[in-house]
Parts: structure tokens; sequence; C-alpha cells
């Protein structure tokens, strides 16, 4: 068959404050800085994003911020270009990227499938209002980062706006990681252990029937399906994950449960399709649900 490959996971711009409005410049190019996603990505994701070094943790952080600063419309079509993709997911983090932004976005380049993300210092009625008229206009699921937005996940707001999607039968991305993204002199806030997958777990099981992507979490499906019960609908995407943890992945969950994600531009698509490629060589059947048929039911393309 045709092969078909949707991004189920992915930002475009900064996520991270410090230069905002970088979605939409042109002629950027890489900068000179310690790069341990590229290490990373070309390893097949084998090896550790953080290898001993006392330095590693500063380096990581600054090189995810730089890829998302660098990464702007032009970056992201080129992208699509080079690996033949079909669409991409992408997810905003309030306040930093919108989904006004991505909407924007999707005008110039229709491959952009863009998710809205929760104004978490709305009262809830607020906030929920401002999400119908996401919907209205067009976004395709709902993106929850407890870590970035400092909200716990199984907080009635969280819970809400969550609800109010499982109503339109429209899919929940949640951030699931005990990630630093902020040197400890930055200003801004970043709560680690609201990442946790027992936060998660909990949360999926307040939420029954309502499709959760849990990202970032098909490298580690064993721990999420014992967390959350085996709930059916909980999905897992590959962002991350090196070729043995997403044929694990499959297997313990299903082939209808894996989504095809990257995370990019922390990594690159070209890395991340081979990890599929090689989990999965000689099932077409299972890579067409894993790069498009899962994530393109959820969205109802």
């Amino acid at each position: 068959m045709p092969r078909r490959i949707i991004d189920s996971h992915a930002h475009l711009g900064d996520i991270f404050h410090y230069n905002l409005n970088s979605s939409f410049r042109n002629n950027v190019k890489k900068g000179d800085y310690p790069d341990h996603f590229e290490v990373l990505e070309k390893s097949g994701f084998t090896t550790p994003l953080f290898t001993g070094d006392p330095n590693d943790l500063d380096h990581v952080i600054d090189g995810g911020q730089y890829r998302c600063w660098e990464f702007g419309l032009e970056q992201l079509t080129k992208e699509l270009d080079e690996s033949d993709m079909a669409g991409i997911v992408l997810l905003p983090c309030l306040p930093n990227t919108s989904f006004e932004e991505y909407l924007a976005a999707s005008k110039i380049e229709p491959r952009i499938i863009p998710f809205t993300a929760a104004d978490m210092t709305l009262p809830i009625n607020d906030m929920l209002d401002k999400l119908k008229k996401d919907i209205g206009h067009g976004a395709r699921g709902l993106k929850l980062h407890p870590v970035l937005q400092c909200v716990r996940a199984t907080d009635e707001r969280m819970l809400a706006a969550a609800k109010l999607f499982g109503e339109h039968d429209l899919p929940v991305v949640v951030h699931v990681g005990e990630g630093i993204y902020y040197h400890p002199d930055m200003i801004h806030n970043q709560v680690q252990a609201y990442g946790a997958m027992s936060d998660f777990c909990a949360f999926a099981k307040m939420l029954p029937g309502q499709p959760l992507i849990a990202a970032h979490c098909a490298a580690f499906a064993k721990d999420l399906m014992e967390g959350c019960g085996n709930l059916d609908y909980v999905f897992a995407d590959t962002s991350f994950c090196h070729a043995a943890a997403a044929r694990e992945a499959v297997n313990i969950m299903g082939t209808d449960r894996v989504l095809y994600g990257t995370d990019c531009p922390f990594v690159h698509e070209k890395y991340c399709i081979q990890v599929i490629d090689d989990a999965f060589a000689g099932e077409p059947d299972t890579k067409d649900k894993v790069f498009y048929r899962n994530i393109a039911h959820l969205i109802h393309l």
C-alpha cells in the first residue's frame, strides 16, 4: 500500500518563552551549540540523552530551546517535504505558542493539523468557552502539559478541559515525563513532579472512554499499561523510542493504540521514521496503522 505518515506529536516555534513570534521567521540557520539531541537521534535513540558529564543537563536544556527557536514554518515545510509526510499534528504550549498561531500556519501549510491548549489562568467556564470556540474553528484535539503549565493532571481544570473534548469525540494529548526545561536561574516555572506517569494514570481513570494519548510513553508501554489497568482508550506515541521499544509497545498495547510521534523539532522526522521502518520491517499493515491510520481515526480524517 502507498506509504502514509502523520506525525502525531510536534511543535512549531518557541514553546519556552525566550524567542516568541519565531514561527514565521525565515532564513534561520542552525546555531553552533552542543546538540545532544543530534547524537540521540543519529543513534536510533539507543544512546542516553545524558551521558554523565556534569554539563549535560545545561547542554540538553539549551539544545532543546535552540532547536525550538530555529524551527519555524519554513523549516517545518522542508521537514515535511524531505520525508514525504501526509500531515503533522502541532501541539501548542500556552502562553508561548497558541492555537491561533498554529491555525494561521495551517492556512499556509495545509499539512498542519492544529490542536489547541487550555488556558489554566482563566476561570473554568471561560476556559471552556474558549476551547469550544477553538473546536469550532478547527482544533482537532487538545494538548495538556502539566509540567510547563504547572497544573497537576488531576486538577479540576485539566479534567474539565479533557471532558469537553470527550464530548466532541476528540483526543487529548498529555505530556508524561518529569522533564527539566529551564535552568535554575531562569524566571519561568516548571513542576517536574506533575509529569509523573502515576498522575497520568490517575487522570486516565477519571475519564472513562475519553481517547487519551500519553506523550512519550510507547517507550514505557509496560509501565503505562500496568498503571492504567490496560485501559483500552489510552494510546501512546513513539517519540524518543528506539525500534525494539516500539516493537514491544505494539506487542503490549496492540497495533491500534501506538501512534507515530516525534516531538519534532527536538528530533527530526527521518530518524524517527527509520525507527518504525526497522521495528516493523515486513509488516506493512502494522506500519500503516502506526504511521497513519491510528491518529487519522482519532482525529476523524
